[in-house]
């Protein structure tokens, strides 16, 4: 199952293959049993691999991770219907919508805890910009591309809101973007 993505040249960073491999395959088989209940979507999301040189290419893996995440997310959306009604995903999908909409009902640069100086967070232009978009999608039924959500990289900044914050807002987010896809 080795080098199933492309290699980054010798001094370039990439995913650690063996990690990446074991994980496709925890993968697959939980797409082959979801009975089996090993990974979830939620669990895609979180995982992380070491860096090394010649490791396998970080944009060929995440997309491969998005499909993963949004297949199990589709399996998890269908057996909560089967099992408990689609009430239980329109519930779930208000609830959710109610703690994003409250982070973003903050004030702009207010909306996250700011890490102390001189530690470094998330840029908090770049965040409420982001946070703008998924508002306008909230209250305007605007489009947002949940790769748009992903793919959203921030910079460093001293002061800047706290990184697991936000991460955690985001992880909101795609829960929503995967509920709204599934009604």
């Amino acid at each position: 199952m080795s080098n199933q993505f492309p290699i980054t040249a010798k001094s370039k960073l990439g995913y650690e293959p063996a990690q990446v491999d074991a994980f496709i395959e925890m993968a697959r088989q939980q797409y082959e049993h979801p009975e089996g209940h090993m990974l979830t979507a939620a669990r895609i999301r979180e995982t992380e691999f070491d860096m090394v040189k010649a490791g396998y290419q970080v944009e060929k893996v995440d997309a491969a991770l998005d499909r993963i995440e949004d297949a199990l997310a589709d399996n998890e959306i269908a057996r909560k219907i089967e099992q408990r009604g689609k009430f239980a995903v329109d519930d779930q999908l208000e609830r959710v919508t109610e703690l994003v909409r409250g982070r973003l009902d903050r004030p702009k640069a207010k909306r996250f805890s700011r890490t102390k100086w001189p530690s470094r967070g998330y840029n908090r232009k770049q965040v409420d910009k982001l946070c703008n978009l998924i508002l306008e999608h909230l209250v305007n039924n605007e489009q947002l591309l949940m790769a748009e959500v992903r793919r959203t990289v921030f910079t460093a900044q001293r002061g800047g809101y706290a990184e697991n914050q936000v991460d955690a807002f985001i992880d909101r987010v795609i829960e929503i973007l995967h509920n709204e896809r599934n009604r």
